[in-house]
């Protein structure tokens, strides 16, 4: 990031309400905006540990840096410092040298040589590299790439009235958002310093160097989500309050675990690409549904994943379970339509899977009318869903997300008059959020909204809590052109339960896929005129299945996606 948070000038001064402004490095700033840099000011002298590098102090001043680990490494000979959990902190400085540390061949040390007047040579010794032994090395090299990085609050301040300052500014705001905006719920990210993806490309990694048994611990069992125990993060709630306030208009989610939705969240205003965990459809007639339960059937799951991966499997195959042609695994889910009586599916996007066509049509046509893209916890690695965010090239760009991306650079653009169109933000998105709303809503509105969250949990949980009663669409449907062949296999309706083997490589199923590879077949010939479809309904039976894209999804410059992993196919139900 620049030193100067100004870089191309801020974007126009608003002073909402009549109030006040100073003046701050030359930036005209309102009441309501000294008010956030104040209280970010504070925290300069918060301590977030100790650096595993220089064992100097971490302050809240200066930008830090995360990396972790696999648990199952002994890093006790290291010469970084580790937690229990395999996360070491370091200052952005020291991170740097640790990092070009990695590049360098052997044990140097970091000298140089000066001639004084008299011919005679002096050497000055800087601090030295770290001495990596080969392995702590070879790890560092793989986790470099899911490093996380903070910014001071400071920045993050500066970065918020900048952002609400376009949002303020914008015609057509359309948010795309990633796994990293439900951390905070329970759900893991996937390229994060710990996030699902890292730890199976880590862990992979480690079998790869043949440890000695006493190097690595006992094998740890990933015991999965609790899908139906989410609940909306403050970031799912501030997305819903700025939809209604007509801040945003369109929200493109690559996430399926339906927080989005039960924030409040009508279909006429989002696009899940990659599914919902709480939604299924009729293979038959495509009447569609959606549950207050979770609906994919684990259990056939992996049964399918395991007869992939290993060719056998101890799980029983429930008796409806068909085997999907594009996925390999099942989509049915053990129930039948109340409509025609046809077996429903669910309406994840596996590996492999096709995207429903009407859905990402909303999300293109949104895209390209947009003039700001705000994503929030997300690397945008997966294609063609990352080219949503730059459909339109004149747009501005807002990235929060705590690694770094390929789309970073494109922030840092300026329009006509030189000023900067975009922000770069390392943070947790419930952080940048929380400073944005201060700045977007009036006092009193922030303080009752924030006060209500209480009532809107309980509201959550009443949803989550109540048998799903919901009644199939009476409007118009379409026969399924789907993924799933039929079967003459008699109904029998079954729990998903966990598996008993210990498959920790397959376990960890998700829906939040950004590091999938998709194939979206079908016809784009029968789009229709205005390339787009929204139900007209945003409660049970919210419209029909929608038809297919041909496209091939993968995870952008990694080949390693594009079929060798299968790992990460299904949600696991904890």
């Amino acid at each position: 990031m620049s030193s100067s948070p100004f870089r191309g000038g801020m974007p126009k001064n608003y002073d909402s309400g009549g109030s006040s402004s100073e003046t701050e490095n030359g930036i005209c700033l309102t009441m309501t905006e000294k008010k956030l840099r104040s209280t970010a000011s504070k925290t300069k002298s918060k301590i977030f540990g100790t650096c595993s590098h220089c064992g100097q102090l971490i302050t809240g001043e200066k930008q830090r840096v995360e990396i972790a680990i696999p648990t199952t490494v002994n890093s006790s000979k290291f010469s970084l410092s580790y937690d229990s959990h395999g996360v070491a902190k370091l200052h952005n400085s020291c991170w740097k040298v640790v990092h070009s540390s990695l590049k360098q061949r052997g044990r140097r040390r970091n000298t140089r040589t000066s001639r004084t007047s008299s011919s005679t040579a002096s050497v000055i010794t800087t601090p030295e590299l770290p001495n990596f032994d080969r392995l702590e090395k070879d790890i560092l090299k793989a986790v470099a790439e899911s490093a996380e990085f903070h910014d001071p609050m400071v920045t993050v301040s500066w970065e918020a009235i900048r952002i609400a300052r376009l949002i303020k500014s914008s015609r057509h705001c359309i948010v795309f958002t990633g796994a990293g905006i439900s951390t905070a719920a329970g759900i893991g990210d996937y390229r994060g310093k710990s996030g699902k993806w890292t730890s199976l490309d880590l862990n992979d990694f480690i079998n790869d160097l043949s440890l000695k048994q006493e190097e690595c611990s006992e094998e740890v069992e990933d015991i999965g989500v609790d899908y139906e125990n989410l609940r909306p993060t403050y970031t799912h709630e501030a997305l819903k309050i700025l939809l209604d306030m007509g801040f945003i208009k369109y929200i493109i989610s690559q996430n399926g675990d339906g927080l989005h939705k039960l924030s409040g969240v009508k279909n006429a205003h989002i696009s899940e690409l990659h599914g919902n965990v709480y939604e299924e459809y009729c293979e038959e007639c495509g009447t569609r549904y959606t549950r207050d339960m979770y609906t994919p059937d684990d259990v056939a799951g992996q049964y399918y994943d395991d007869m992939q991966e290993f060719k056998k499997s101890t799980v029983k195959l429930p008796k409806h379970a068909i085997r999907c042609k594009t996925c390999g695994l099942t989509h049915r889910t053990g129930r039948k339509c109340e409509k025609c009586g046809g077996y429903l599916l669910d309406t994840i996007i596996n590996f492999g899977d096709d995207l429903e066509e009407d859905i990402l049509e909303r999300a293109e046509n949104h895209a390209a009318k947009t003039d700001l893209v705000i994503s929030l916890g997300s690397t945008m690695s997966v294609t063609p869903a990352n080219g949503l965010v730059t459909r339109n090239k004149s747009a501005g760009l807002v990235v929060c997300n705590r690694q770094k991306t390929d789309f970073d650079s494109l922030c840092d653009r300026t329009n006509s008059d030189g000023v900067r169109t975009g922000s770069r933000v390392f943070s947790d998105c419930d952080l940048l959020m929380k400073c944005v709303m201060s700045l977007l809503l009036n006092t009193n509105d922030l303080i009752r909204w924030e006060g209500e969250r209480d009532l809107r949990m309980r509201k959550y949980d009443s949803q989550r809590q109540k048998q799903s009663t919901t009644e199939p669409n009476t409007g118009s449907s379409e026969p399924n052109t789907g993924r799933s062949e039929p079967s003459t296999s008699q109904h029998t309706k079954q729990s998903p339960q966990p598996s008993s083997s210990k498959r920790s490589k397959t376990d960890n199923r998700s829906t939040q896929v950004e590091a999938r590879t998709r194939s979206v077949k079908g016809d784009k010939s029968k789009k229709s005129q205005d390339g787009s479809r929204t139900s007209s309904s945003d409660t049970a039976g919210t419209g029909t299945r929608d038809r297919k894209v041909k496209t091939k999804r993968t995870r952008s410059g990694d080949a390693r996606d594009s079929g060798k992993r299968r790992a990460s196919k299904r949600v696991k139900r904890g």
